[in-house]
């Protein structure tokens, strides 16, 4: 046998290699492995959180009729047609509102003086709902537009006044869609006002002649009374009358309404307002208060018609939708005359992304403390609108079950945001969803491309 010399050098050399092989292949194992406590390389798989909110568009809820505001009541204010624009309009900076609120004055004299403002509403495609404060003084028990009732043998004399200021505003080409019957029937104040019970009202729809060329709502009791509205809706007469069960929330009255249901009845929020109390004699002045302490009450309103909506309501209407408090300022208490306010903005989140005919569909509300979800479907999307009344930031998780949409596009306002446009989101294919930080106080749509 022949031996062969092998330098120390190339030695040294294959030992080296030898040692780096088997550092990786530890190190590779290790890696890989399940059993030592290693990392595995695989992708985590995406999991669905507790907290989820999920969306179910398969299960519908209600028909969303619409969202709106009110006119001026009285005097000559009323909307002129470049702020309608700003109120009906769907363009940028413009609030989508889709039902406009007027009062069928008890003086044929001022009928004239809203028809324009109807007429831009008529416009955008806006419905438009006509409501007394009180009926002619000479048709009621104590001769006076405050207080006092319908005396039952001017009933029909009633209705007639209705008719005629239906067919005035069309022979002028503004559109009635909806007339109420009374505005606030059980409340007594010292202003325009006219009181009824709910056997008033029944009498009041069994009594000769209709109402013609507009759907019918009522009561609008103050806080959607339903030991009133119950009672007309169990006459069939009254409730072959009614298209729309109508209310009020003042003081409460948010909740579901079975009998307004069961007979097939639209349900409509049709008056609510809030102000900082600066209404009240001795109260701080609007322009007083911090923009911060404004939006924090523009999301107690933002709420409020989540919870509308949360208990199958149709539509939600506003009090005034120009007023230094409201949507578009009127240039008192420091607002600009005709400029568009952050409530406005805020306001608009539902108004403008959720649109007539669409429908609500299932949603988990409240996924986690200070989060409120509602969910909707119109023209091939998926809108979520989620509230965050919390003080804090917080990281939600969405999903939305069977949805082929690959994206989706979150608007968000906050104190230091006005429907800001954000990148555009993934959606998770595992879980159909997708995760995001939900500013505090706040409001954010997602829309499914």
């Amino acid at each position: 046998m022949k031996l062969i010399k092998i330098p120390n050098h190339y030695i040294l050399i294959t030992l080296q290699r030898v040692f780096v092989t088997l550092l990786i292949t530890l190190f590779l194992y290790n890696c890989s492995s399940d059993n030592n406590g290693g990392t595995d390389p695989t992708p985590t798989t995406p999991t669905l959180r507790a907290d989820a909110s999920i969306i179910t568009p398969t299960i519908a809820h209600q028909t969303i009729s619409g969202f709106g505001g009110a006119n001026r009541m009285w005097g000559t204010q009323s909307l002129k047609p470049a702020e309608a624009k700003k109120a009906f309009g769907l363009g940028e900076n413009e609030l989508g509102l889709s039902i406009f609120r007027v009062r069928i004055s008890s003086n044929k004299d001022e009928w004239p003086i809203i028809v324009e403002a109807v007429k831009e509403a008529n416009k955008y495609g806006a419905t438009v709902l006509a409501c007394p404060w009180s009926p002619p003084a000479a048709l009621k028990s104590n001769n006076s537009d405050v207080g006092g009732y319908l005396l039952p043998e001017n009933y029909e004399a009633f209705k007639d006044y209705i008719n005629e200021y239906i067919t005035y505003m069309a022979s002028n080409g503004a559109i009635i869609d909806i007339v109420s019957i009374q505005n606030e029937p059980d409340w007594q104040v010292n202003y325009e006002s006219c009181d009824y019970t709910a056997n008033d009202f029944i009498q009041f729809f069994k009594a000769p002649g209709e109402i013609v060329g507009a759907k019918v709502a009522a009561p609008e009791s103050l806080n959607f009374n339903q030991t009133m509205t119950n009672a007309i809706l169990s006459d069939d007469i009254a409730a072959n009358s009614i298209d729309i069960v109508a209310g009020h929330i003042y003081g409460g009255g948010t909740a579901k309404l079975p009998l307004a249901e069961q007979k097939n009845k639209e349900i409509w929020m049709t008056e609510y307002l809030l102000n900082l109390n600066t209404g009240n004699a001795g109260a701080a002045a609007w322009s007083t208060y911090s923009e911060s302490a404004k939006w924090t009450e523009s999301i107690t309103m933002l709420k409020s018609i989540h919870d509308s909506m949360m208990v199958n309501w149709n539509a939600y209407v506003w009090w005034y939708l120009q007023r230094y408090y409201s949507f578009i300022g009127d240039g008192e208490q420091g607002t600009v005359n005709g400029e568009v306010m952050k409530r406005g903005i805020g306001f608009s989140h539902f108004s403008k992304f959720i649109r007539p005919g669409y429908k609500r569909v299932e949603a988990i509300e409240n996924p986690r403390s200070g989060i409120y979800v509602s969910a909707y479907t119109g023209e091939g999307k998926t809108i979520i609108n989620a509230i965050n009344i919390s003080g804090s930031a917080v990281s939600q998780q969405f999903s939305i079950e069977g949805t082929s949409a690959t994206s989706i596009i979150p608007y968000v306002t906050s104190e230091t945001l006005s429907m800001q446009k954000q990148t555009s989101i993934t959606i998770i294919p595992e879980i159909d969803g997708f995760n995001v930080s939900l500013p505090a106080k706040s409001i954010t749509t997602f829309i499914t491309n």
